[in-house]
C-alpha cells in the first residue's frame, strides 16, 4: 500500500512538473514563434509571450562576439532561470492590471508583425515583470566577461527599477551548465576559511568579479580538471584558490602587502 502511494505521488509529481512546463518551449526561434501568434489561443498567451522574451533575450546574447562559442540551448535555459515565469495567477491585483495593459498593447503589435518595435519590448518587459520588481533584465555586452572562453563567464545583470546589480556565473560543459558560486561557502569549506584567516585575519571576498581564472595544467593529471581562481586584490593582499566542482575549495597561495606569492598548497603532483 504503501509502495503504490509513492508511486502515485510520483507520477502526480512528474504530471504536474510535465503541466507547468511552458507550452511553446519546442520553438527555439523567436520569429517562428512570432509569426505563429495568430493560432495562439487567450489562455495560451502568457506562455507564449513568456518564451517570446526568452528567445528574444537569448538571442541578443548570442549576438554577442565573445559569447560565440555557447551553444544557444544553454544561453536559453540560463536566461530562463535568472528570469523565471511569473504566473498571472501568482501576481498581485495592481500587477495583473498592468499585465493585462501590456498584453492588449501586444496583441496590436503581433498582429502587424511589428515585432522591432521598441515600445513593443517595453511592452514586453512589463508583460513579464510587471512593475519592474523581479527580473535582473538588463545584461550589458561590456558587463559580460570572458574568465576562461566556452568554460567560465561572468554575468552583471541589473534590476532596471532599482539599480541593483548581481553578479552571476555561468559554468559551462558542452551542453551542461551550472549557474555557480565562485566565493567559497564559509560552511562547507571549514580547512579553507581557518587557513585564510590564520593567515589574512581581516580578509573578506570583494563583490567584484576576480582578476583571472585558469584551468589546471593539462600536464599534471591530477591538476588537469582544476580551475584556479585569482580573486579581484584587495589593498595590496590577494589569493589564489581552486575549485573541480565550485563548492569543494582549496586555498593555494597569497600575496600579503604586496609581498612575494606564497604557496599554502604543498601537494605532490601525480603524473
Amino acid at each position: 500500500m504503501k509502495r503504490n502511494i509513492i508511486l502515485l505521488f510520483t507520477a502526480l509529481l512528474a504530471f504536474n512538473l510535465s503541466f507547468a512546463q511552458n507550452k511553446f518551449e519546442s520553438v527555439m526561434n523567436s520569429k517562428k514563434l512570432g509569426v505563429s501568434y495568430k493560432s495562439v489561443k487567450a489562455k495560451d498567451k502568457e506562455d507564449f509571450y513568456q518564451q517570446y522574451y526568452w528567445l528574444t533575450r537569448m538571442e541578443q546574447l548570442k549576438a554577442y562576439p565573445h559569447l560565440d562559442g555557447i551553444k544557444p540551448k544553454v544561453l536559453y535555459s540560463f536566461i530562463k532561470e535568472i528570469t523565471p515565469q511569473l504566473p498571472t495567477k501568482t501576481l498581485t491585483k495592481e500587477n495583473k492590471a498592468f499585465r493585462d495593459e501590456a498584453e492588449l498593447s501586444l496583441d496590436q503589435y503581433f498582429k502587424n508583425k511589428d515585432w522591432t518595435n521598441p515600445v513593443m519590448a517595453l511592452n514586453l518587459n512589463t508583460y513579464v515583470d510587471p512593475q519592474n520588481e523581479k527580473y535582473f533584465s538588463v545584461v550589458k555586452p561590456e558587463r559580460i566577461v570572458t574568465l576562461i572562453p566556452k568554460k567560465l563567464y561572468s554575468f552583471t545583470s541589473e534590476n532596471s527599477k532599482t539599480q541593483e546589480q548581481k553578479i552571476q556565473y555561468l559554468w559551462i560543459d558542452e551542453d551542461k551548465y551550472k549557474i555557480v558560486d565562485i566565493i567559497p561557502n564559509e560552511k562547507k569549506n571549514e580547512v579553507f576559511y581557518s587557513e585564510l584567516k590564520s593567515i589574512l585575519p581581516n580578509y573578506s571576498f570583494p563583490n567584484y568579479v576576480p582578476e583571472k581564472a585558469q584551468m589546471g595544467d593539462k600536464k599534471v593529471k591530477s591538476d588537469v580538471n582544476y580551475y584556479y581562481i585569482t580573486a579581484f586584490p584587495v589593498g595590496n593582499s590577494n589569493i589564489v584558490y581552486k575549485t573541480e566542482n565550485f563548492e569543494d575549495y582549496i586555498f593555494v597561495r597569497y600575496t600579503k602587502d604586496g609581498g612575494p606569492w606564497t604557496d599554502v598548497e604543498h601537494r605532490e603532483r601525480k603524473y
